[in-house]
């Protein structure tokens, strides 16, 4: 009889784990997505584009208070984040999120971002 009930115990803890292909942040396969709140809450950009660039203001993450807090990389190529300069058409890099990375919460450490660009895309100051 305890075996039985171990048997059942164990096969309940399996039936109620989570999938492996759960997606962190609910950010699917390929994607990268971008969240203005921490713990990928309030998600803004989500893309599958692997070489293209992003105007944040578009994706309402600029400006306090909806900067990038957390981030999923779940694409094969990384995202840089640029901020502009007194220069035209010349960038400054914010910072490199590599493919399968991601953070609850960025600290705050892209808030001078205002571009965002897959797979190693140069900056220019796109459309998207």
């Amino acid at each position: 009889m305890a075996l039985a009930s171990t048997a059942l115990m164990v096969g309940g803890a399996l039936a109620t784990a989570s999938p492996a292909s759960a997606a962190t942040g609910g950010c699917a396969d390929g994607n990268v997505c971008l969240y203005a709140g921490t713990q990928f809450n309030v998600p803004r950009l989500t893309t599958g584009k692997t070489s293209e660039c992003f105007q944040l203001a578009f994706y309402q993450l600029v400006g306090n208070p909806y900067y990038i807090y957390s981030y999923v990389n779940n694409s094969s190529v990384k995202v840089d984040l640029w901020k502009s300069t007194p220069v035209p058409d010349e960038w400054s890099h914010v910072g490199t999120i590599g493919p399968g990375k991601f953070s609850s919460n960025t600290q705050k450490n892209f808030n001078e971002a205002i571009l965002v660009c897959t797979g190693g895309r140069a900056p220019y100051w796109s459309q998207a």
